[in-house]
């Protein structure tokens, strides 16, 4: 009898034991389920109930495993992991451990493959997200210079290979080169596991550690349960300059924002920036506390305040913010009040769609629109190369049309000063989206509706 995946998700969800894992073997021509189970006191009782909650939705052939957390921080590498636990059609994974361990090995099988000798080492960051491909210098590299029409072709089979593995699945981040970060490291398949004390063996020991195979893969002792990220990862500060045309003339602008964590739900973020537009000067502040689950949502509060004293135009607002964060989308929406002498008092609203065509880059489009019937619409793009010098540097671009022949192309580069992460990352569990764009950028439609009104 083939049972449904749906039903053995749901029957064994609903038994309260520490279960990580089962995975489906043939045995002498015959089909058994095997349940794999964090060791724990009571494991008859437990093991009783297993069985019989799956004999009620129709399987009859199922067995209980326990592991010793001692037994689960063992493997060496992801694919002995694998080996030993999900070696067969893994039938339930609640945190999703198992099935992105078992595409990592997949991908490095055919990265391996392909790359044959040119291949040091194949390694994943679990704290970082990120799958590190090393490279031996030797076959890259022809004298003091990088060959970089074959580093091309590695990254593309490397992607590939990826992408064929995953299946459909967010992809970690992935980065192609000649060292590892100082992190916690594991090596994805045998032929990875350091076996010679040489400097870089030594380097993958001091960080590998085996509790990293299994605790930060989700593999702990309660294993069906992953508590949520917090809202902040941690303390992190971004640094933004850019420069173009706003409304045909010279412009540009920098702003800085550092974000904090406030315990584990909640954050705050506080930020400020200034700019010029043809030798006119604008400033202003801002504000955020917040609650964010990385995995799903942002919900907050903001408040800024911009000016421009050249034409008395100033605005202050307050509103709330959220997020909600899909697989490789992010929907973000604010609205709220608007204080201003020059534009009027009144509500706004805007609307932002974010499509990440990978973790490191990323294009968007949105509008706002205002009590006074101001309208604009915006696009955006964002790419972080991932350069081992300055993993936190990422390229922008950002345009905006609106009333009064109003348009504004500026681009630059942001710089984030902190963990080492994806672009995806750095926008969902460190700093939230800046409130001051949107105000600079009103502040700037009233100055062209003024100079179309009354001349510059």
């Amino acid at each position: 009898m083939q049972v449904a995946a749906h039903a053995v998700t749901e029957a064994l969800r609903a038994v309260s034991g520490p279960i990580f894992a089962a995975t489906w073997i043939e045995q002498r021509q015959a089909r058994q389920l095997v349940v794999h189970v964090s060791s724990v006191a009571g494991r008859r009782q437990l093991k009783s109930t297993i069985v019989n909650v799956l004999k009620n939705i129709g399987v009859d052939n199922a067995t209980v495993r326990f592991h010793a957390t001692a037994d689960l921080m063992s493997p060496r590498s992801l694919e002995g992991l694998i080996t030993k636990i999900a070696a067969g059609e893994i039938a339930y994974d609640p945190t999703e451990s198992l099935t992105r361990a078992k595409a990592l090995v997949e991908a490095s099988h055919a990265v391996r493959a392909s790359l044959g000798e040119r291949l040091r080492g194949l390694f994943y960051a679990p704290q970082l997200r990120t799958y590190y491909v090393t490279l031996e210098p030797s076959r890259v590299i022809a004298g003091d210079k990088v060959k970089v029409a074959e580093l091309a072709g590695i990254e593309q089979a490397v992607i590939a290979a990826a992408t064929s593995a995953f299946a459909g699945q967010e992809l970690p981040a992935i980065r192609v080169g000649f060292g590892l970060p100082a992190t916690s490291l594991v090596a994805v398949d045998h032929k990875s596991v350091a076996q010679s004390e040489t400097g870089f063996a030594r380097f993958v020991k001091r960080y590998w550690k085996p509790v990293t195979v299994a605790a930060l893969f989700g593999l702990g002792a309660t294993g069906a349960a992953r508590a949520d990220d917090p809202a902040v990862a941690a303390p992190n500060l971004k640094l933004t300059g850019q420069f173009g045309e706003v409304i045909d003339d010279y412009a540009w602008n920098v702003q800085g924002q550092f974000t904090a964590p406030l315990g584990e739900r909640f954050g705050v973020a506080i930020e400020g920036g200034g700019g010029s537009i043809d030798g006119h000067e604008f400033y202003g502040a801002g504000g955020h506390l917040f609650t964010r689950n990385p995995d799903s949502y942002l919900l907050g509060l903001f408040g800024g305040y911009a000016e421009m004293g050249d034409f008395n135009i100033d605005v202050a607002r307050v509103g709330a913010e959220a997020e909600i964060y899909l697989s490789a989308i992010t929907i973000s929406a604010t609205a709220g009040y608007q204080f201003s002498s020059a534009l009027g008092d009144g509500a706004f609203g805007s609307l932002d769609l974010r499509w990440y065509v990978t973790n490191n880059f990323y294009i968007s489009a949105g509008g706002q629109i205002d009590d006074n019937d101001r309208k604009s619409v915006t696009a955006a793009t964002e790419w972080q190369p991932g350069f081992a010098a300055l993993p936190g540097l990422a390229f922008n671009a950002r345009g905006a049309w609106g009333e009064d022949d109003y348009q504004s192309v500026m681009g630059g580069m942001t710089y984030y000063f902190g963990d080492d992460a994806s672009l995806k990352d750095r926008h969902r569990k460190y700093d939230p989206d800046s409130a001051l764009l949107q105000l600079f950028q009103s502040v700037q439609q009233e100055q062209q509706r003024l100079c179309t009104q009354y001349g510059c």
